[in-house]
Formats: structure tokens, sequence, C-alpha cells
């Protein structure tokens, strides 16, 4: 089974599907706010999802400097994207940067899904929250402490998450 790709790597698919890029356009990206791709994992990663056939490379001449990298998404690419863009995090600590990476490209893209993808958010954290909310057989003070702990940080993210959509949405 083939390995699944890094949210790194759908971030740079969804740059990609507004239009070919060169290695340094990508790198400049807004989306550095969120992220940050040193220059030679960038392209170690464009390499990985060119290898998959997700995106293909073509070469771009330049007058009195050498051929430029130019990569494009492929079909195959873009369905592998959009599939991703669609789905919530899954991970609570993802949404510090792989859920914001996606709002950011569905904005830039005019995909419209921005609500209804932070609304399935709100009810991942709900569902991680009930999880966590089931009374437990420990006494440890420090297992406690943790739990706290995750309940607050869920709970934080669930009134952010609606303070998204009423800003967004």
């Amino acid at each position: 089974m083939r390995r699944t790709l890094t949210p790194r790597s759908y971030v740079i698919l969804g740059l990609l599907m507004d239009g070919a890029k060169h290695g340094y356009d990508l790198h400049r990206s807004e989306l550095l706010r969120i992220w940050s791709i040193p220059m030679s994992q960038l392209y170690a990663l464009l390499k990985r999802l060119e290898g998959r056939g997700l995106i293909h490379a073509s070469r771009a001449a330049q007058e009195n400097r050498p051929d430029r990298k130019v990569y494009e998404i492929t079909e195959e690419g873009k369905r592998v994207f959009l599939d991703w863009i669609q789905r919530p995090s899954d991970k609570i600590r993802n949404i510090r940067t792989e859920f914001l990476a996606k709002l950011y490209i569905i904005r830039q893209l005019h995909l419209g899904i921005e609500k209804r993808l932070i609304e399935e958010q709100i009810r991942v954290c709900r569902d991680r929250r009930k999880v966590f909310s089931k009374p437990s057989s420990e006494d440890d003070p420090f297992e406690r402490v943790v739990l706290a702990y995750r309940l607050s940080m869920i709970d934080a993210t669930i009134r952010w998450l609606k303070h998204c959509k009423r800003i967004i949405g």
C-alpha cells in the first residue's frame, strides 16, 4: 500500500491548483505564515510528488540563465488534493497548521466550502471531547491533570472554530 501524503505535500498540491509554478514561486507563497518549508525540503517534496504522478515537471528556458523547472498538478493530483481539502483534521494538534492551510487554500481557490469544513471540524472536536470525557478509573493526580489539559484544549479549539465560522461564514 502506498504511504499517504504528508500535510506539506497536500499544501504543495493546493498551491499548484491555480496554475503551474516553479519552486521559488511556491516557496514565496503566503502560506509560509503557517508553514515553514525550507527550499531543500520543498524540492524533495516536489520530486516525491512527481514520482507518484501527482505533479508533472517541465523545463522552461530563461534568457542568460539555466532552464527552470516548472511544476503542474496532474488530474490524479487534483483528485487527491480535492479529497484531502474537504476532510477535517483528525487530530486536534493539526488544526493550527493543517486546518489553517486548508482554509487558506479554500479561500484562494474560491471553493466555497469553508463553512462546511469548519462545521465538520467542530464535529470532530466534539467527538474527540466525548472520548476524553468518559469516566476514568484512574485516581492518579497526574492523569487527571493531563485529562484536564486535553479537555481545555479541545474546548478552546471549539470556541476558536465557532469564532472562525462567525468571521468567515
